[in-house]
């Protein structure tokens, strides 16, 4: 019988020869990403570094299991609140005491953001991340999940984690995208069809003819938005656009994986993306997607392209290439903040950030923003790239969260109620 993607990389990592849906497995973990809110005393009053100590005598070891595999991100600088700044202070001390590669400062952002284009991604690894959205890094082709506190504290000390292996759902992307659908209106489209429990602990594995016509900005928001529908990993072909993309961000070799022609997937969904429609998500959860055409005119308050979803460089030029020459509309506030310092940077020289902020648009610093951070009062509504619009999400729960893609949010930002993209490109 032949075996998925996921499938291969379970097996190699667990070092069997072959692995099915249902078995259980003890994988050896090529890389583990932890962000910086993970070391404050949230989710127990020792706190991650203190219950890993108190691990580490209980075993009879004395260091962390591969520093050099451990990579650690200060999501939010400066530190928005006081279990922020203690998370950094303790990340900085478990790095002096038993290493480990952190960002912060200019080399930092968003941390999924951080991890792709630092190179800490190559297909076919086993990567798991103690936050949810890890399932970002399978756009690069690679089996990656987020995992919680107990299990971020195991890997740290031994390097491996026990895992049920997932059925995978097979996804088919046929026909041309048009020019004006990128990676986030597909993903809200195939959200709405599965919906919000439609995937729940297992693997989505996108393909099809069309996959290939994805770029890789797009196959990560796809893959970040997987966990929206319960799912355990997600996950993209490598191919030969994700092979460059690697190549260039990644010094050294990798194998990479593709399914075998007699893999079993538990079901298949196919999806034509010819002629396409924007998508837009109604507040409550991000299944709530439908075309762009039932939402045209809904009065909004705030524009928002952030988060580790969205506002990587391709995300900054299309907000660019619409606002150009336009101004944001007087009764909107517009934030965008870029993914990471290096799509910063990036906008920066290209001139990007010059565009945005003459449309009286609020550029930030990279970081997670205003994802979480309370920015809306009871009545407002919000047009945003993230990947959750929950009650409460973005503050008061009776304000009301959209999601869409950036063209989407650039566009009605000028407009001040959502309108079509395609009348700005």
């Amino acid at each position: 019988m032949g075996m998925t993607i996921t499938e291969k990389i379970c097996a190699r990592a667990s070092e069997k020869t072959e692995v099915k849906p249902g078995d259980m497995i003890n994988a050896t973990v090529d890389k583990l990403y932890i962000k910086d809110l993970r070391f404050a005393k949230a989710e127990d009053p020792k706190g991650l570094y203190g219950v890993f100590k108190e691990l580490l005598n209980s075993i009879g070891i004395t260091r962390a299991w591969d520093p050099e595999r451990v990579i650690i991100n200060f999501d939010e600088q400066p530190a928005r609140n006081t279990k922020r700044a203690e998370g950094q202070l303790t990340a900085k001390k478990f790095k002096e005491e038993h290493g480990a590669t952190v960002y912060e400062g200019e080399l930092a952002g968003i941390g999924h953001n951080v991890m792709v284009e630092k190179g800490h991604v190559k297909p076919g690894e086993f990567i798991v991340g103690a936050d949810s959205h890890s399932c970002t890094y399978g756009a690069l082709g690679c089996f990656s999940t987020g995992i919680g506190f107990t299990e971020t504290v195991g890997v740290l000390a031994t390097g491996k984690i026990w895992l049920k292996v997932p059925p995978s759902i097979y996804v088919e992307l046929k026909g041309k995208p048009p020019s004006w659908i990128w990676g986030k209106d597909i993903i809200l489209r195939i959200m709405a069809a599965l919906g919000p429990n439609g995937a729940i602990n297992r693997t989505i594995e996108f393909g099809g003819a069309a996959a290939a016509e994805i770029s890789m900005d797009s196959r990560l928001c796809m893959c970040n938005m997987a966990v929206e529908m319960v799912a355990l990993n997600a996950v993209f072909p490598p191919d030969e656009r994700s092979i460059e993309y690697v190549k260039q961000v990644c010094p050294g070799g990798f194998q990479a994986v593709h399914s075998d022609p007699d893999a079993e997937y538990e079901s298949r969904r196919v999806f034509d993306l010819t002629n396409m429609e924007p998508f837009v998500a109604a507040p409550g959860v991000p299944s709530n997607g439908r075309p762009i055409g039932e939402f045209i005119g809904t009065k909004i308050d705030q524009a928002f392209i952030g988060t580790c979803s969205n506002a990587r460089i391709e995300d900054l030029r299309v907000a660019a290439k619409i606002l150009k020459g336009k101004k944001v509309h007087a009764g909107v506030r517009m934030i965008v903040t870029p993914a990471s310092y290096g799509a910063y940077f990036q906008a920066r020289d290209e001139g990007l950030l010059e565009v945005l902020q003459k449309a009286k648009v609020l550029v930030t610093a990279s970081e997670c923003g205003i994802c979480t951070r309370p920015s809306l009062t009871s009545g407002e509504t919000c047009i945003s790239s993230g990947n959750r619009n929950f009650p409460g999400r973005m503050g008061d729960r009776d304000a009301k969260i959209f999601l869409g893609s950036p063209a989407t949010v650039a566009a009605s930002a000028i407009a001040g109620e959502i309108v079509d993209p395609r009348e700005f490109l």
